[in-house]
């Protein structure tokens, strides 16, 4: 089975994959789940001096301390710029690539530029003394309200730098085997426009029912999701004159009404692969 490591977007910690790392190892898969520089259960000591170099450095150092070979790594939204910049310093150990609502580099930007002139005045309205960037309203996570408490009280303050400092790496396309996962029915231009140069870029694109924090909002989903693509298992075929990447996201979002389904029935996560082809009957798929 597959060694997953799964990273965090801005403001969280480790904590937020609990749900997805459990899942995962059910499944017979390893997940770690490590924090960021200053984030998850250090957020009460802020690294003000941390920015994207030293999150990737984070990564990379995690890795290579606990002799990880052939990950999966996974990073949801900031955490793409970081899990990019990862598998370009370690081809050797990362094997997959699966961004989730993740943001792609460019070489010579920063988060904020890649954002616009809007997201700038976000992160700059959020700005605190002492160069933390304050946690986004709730809504903006995409958290249900099952979720909700949980996922706010542990929210903390993010370094400036992981949003001005320019990307490091040279944003050339990851050589390794690639997803991108959009949350639906995320409206955030910015999104939607990495997702569109995702495929364009060659990566093998999914969808997720879910708000843009997935982790948070749609764990087993996601990690059911996540063991699909670890298996190298290809959507099924569906109707022909969709285009691709829309009849990707028609079946992902079959599966995952199929998955919840069974779930509410008492009857296991895991579809059958007769269930994936024409549903359950007795689970009422």
């Amino acid at each position: 089975m597959a060694s997953f490591v799964l990273v965090h977007g801005a403001f969280q910690g480790g904590w937020v994959w609990q749900r997805v790392a459990e899942a995962l190892a059910e499944r017979g898969h390893t997940a770690y789940r490590p924090s960021l520089s200053g984030c998850g259960h250090h957020r009460h000591r802020p690294d003000v001096g941390a920015g994207l170099a030293a999150h990737i450095r984070d990564i990379a150092q995690f890795i290579a301390d606990e002799g990880l070979i052939d990950v999966v790594l996974v990073g949801n939204s900031y955490a793409g710029l970081v899990c990019c910049g990862v598998a370009e310093v370690l081809p050797e150990a990362v094997s997959r690539l699966v961004l989730v609502d993740g943001i792609l580099p460019v070489a010579g930007k920063s988060f904020v530029e890649l954002g616009g002139e809007s997201f700038e005045r976000l992160v700059l309205e959020h700005v605190e003394q002492g160069g933390t960037v304050r946690p986004w309203p709730l809504p903006a996570f995409g958290v249900g309200p099952e979720s909700a408490a949980w996922f706010q009280e542990r929210l903390g303050p993010f370094p400036l730098g992981a949003f001005i400092e320019i990307y490091p790496g040279s944003g050339a396309v990851p050589t390794q085997q690639r997803a991108f996962i959009s949350c639906l029915p995320v409206k955030n231009p910015m999104l939607r426009a990495m997702a569109a140069r995702a495929e364009a870029e060659g990566y093998e694109t999914h969808a997720l029912m879910s708000g843009h924090c997935a982790p948070a909002s749609a764990p087993l989903e996601l990690a059911a999701l996540l063991h699909r693509l670890a298996k190298g298992m290809a959507a099924p075929a569906t109707p022909a004159h969709l285009p691709q990447l829309d009849r990707r996201l028609l079946e992902d979002m079959r599966l995952q009404l199929h998955l919840t389904c069974r779930r509410l029935a008492g009857c296991g996560e895991e579809p059958s692969s007769a269930a994936q082809s024409a549903g359950s009957k007795a689970c009422g798929g």
